[in-house]
């Protein structure tokens, strides 16, 4: 049996919006019918960050520490959060040591009496108010204690950030795995109907339930879980 030998079927922006309009019966007849959708295409990537934490949007990031500040800040046009840090000690370059270090909320970090303490940071809490800056930067804030000691700490942290712009470029791809595609297809699909063709709702969104679903279940990672008794 003769097969192609590749792995690199993907569809482009434009490619994706024809093809979810053929689902909704509607044929695209003007520029603003690609307008429509690719707003829709970046709206509905934004939902599937709201809905969860996708694997694919998690990147691991270092950010340099500044001695007696207690905040880092980031940018939350690109991040939307941090899933999991730790404090990496660059003091001996022959022997970096990362240690895990707690996330507290907002409360636990204002109820602390001690703010201006410094030391090697255990804790940090995150101020997603994003606020502008005069060169108007928008950041979130990254809350420290103890305030880092030392300019050779660093945040080692799984960013959970945006998709990227789905553009005016339709020949892109959009930024998402390929196993993706089946359910940002039916979502499209969707939220044209709402627009363009109602009729088609009641069979549009059952599919687009069971793609995102499965879609959502294959992205995971795959360790083993482990359950142990508490010995006292």
């Amino acid at each position: 049996m003769a097969t192609s030998g590749t792995y690199t079927f993907n569809l482009d922006t434009g490619e994706i919006i024809q093809e979810a309009y053929e689902r909704c019966g509607v044929e695209t007849k003007s520029g603003y019918d690609l307008k429509t959708a690719r707003r829709s295409l970046n709206l509905l990537l934004t939902k599937w960050v709201n809905d969860g934490v996708n694997l694919f949007t998690l990147d691991l990031e270092t950010f340099n520490m500044t001695k007696d500040q207690g905040f880092i800040t980031m940018d939350s046009t690109v991040r939307l959060d941090i899933l999991d840090a730790a404090i990496r000690d660059n003091s001996d370059t022959d022997a970096t040591s990362d240690i895990i270090i707690e996330r507290i909320s907002m409360d636990e970090y204002l109820a602390i009496p001690s703010k201006l303490n410094t030391g090697k940071p255990v804790q940090y809490s995150v101020e997603r108010n994003s606020q502008f800056a005069s060169s108007g930067s928008n950041t979130h804030k990254v809350y420290l204690w103890p305030v880092p000691d030392q300019t050779y700490y660093q945040l080692l942290s799984w960013s959970i950030k945006y998709p990227q712009d789905v553009s005016a470029t339709y020949t892109q791809n959009p930024d998402i795995p390929r196993r993706y595609l089946p359910a940002l297809i039916s979502g499209l699909a969707v939220e044209l109907a709402v627009k363009k063709a109602p009729d088609r709702l009641a069979v549009l969104k059952p599919l687009y339930d069971q793609d995102w679903e499965k879609a959502r279940e294959e992205d995971r990672e795959r360790v083993s879980f482990n359950v142990l008794p508490q010995v006292y």
